[in-house]
């Protein structure tokens, strides 16, 4: 047998090694490199979507504030009636409570809170004072709140296919140089590091959720 048989054969099989290890690598790259740019893609639309939603809770909390500084005036002028005695003044008022702090003001009166000192200070404490667009506030800022993380989730998605691409992008790299040189035994060695890379970035993608168009 000749001594350059076993060496053909190592030749051969490094060869074909290559060749697959690098277009398993650069078909798993370009996978990845998509993934990653879809999961950016929904991370920028969630990120927007809580903005968005942010700017509305915003809106909410701002008006609902508007709402209970007429719910307070109000009250104050009541209260000024009330201390002087003038019945009529005091319906004027009282006729002009928004529903919602109406509600909270009848339940508040009920209790006489100037003869029972344990009564509430004032119908602000009262648990039927809930203002709705408050609560519509909070709601969306929980929202908002929500779909940032969403969002954050979606960025360290991104960043995973990112990470696997670099691993795969090794692959290619040593699967490549193995081939420059004249030493079939450097050859596949490198050649072998580049399959345990590219083996190493399929058990990473494996572990990743995907995303279709």
């Amino acid at each position: 047998m000749s001594s350059t048989e076993p060496s053909d054969r190592l030749s051969a099989v490094s060869d074909t090694l290559a060749a697959i290890v690098l277009s398993v690598s650069a078909l798993l790259t370009s996978w990845a490199s998509f993934q990653a740019a879809l999961w950016d893609g929904e991370q920028a639309a969630a990120y927007t979507r809580a903005g968005a939603t942010r700017v509305t809770a915003s809106q909410l909390a701002t008006e609902s504030g508007q709402q209970q500084g007429l719910d307070q005036f109000l009250f104050s002028q009541w209260l000024n009636a009330y201390a002087g005695g003038d019945l009529r003044l005091q319906r004027f008022y009282r006729d002009r409570f928004r529903p919602e702090f109406g509600l909270a003001f009848d339940r508040w009166a009920a209790l006489e809170p100037m003869r029972h000192p344990d009564a509430p200070k004032s119908p602000f404490l009262m648990k039927e004072y809930a203002p709705r667009l408050t609560r519509e506030a909070a709601a969306a800022d929980k929202r908002a709140n929500e779909q940032y993380e969403q969002g954050q989730r979606y960025n360290s998605t991104s960043d995973a296919y990112v990470a696997a691409t670099v691993v795969l992008a090794l692959s290619l790299f040593l699967g490549g140089i193995g081939q420059t040189f004249d030493r079939k035994r450097l050859a596949t060695a490198l050649t072998l590091l580049a399959a345990a890379a590219g083996m190493f970035g399929l058990i990473r993608l494996a572990d990743l959720p995907t995303m279709s168009l």
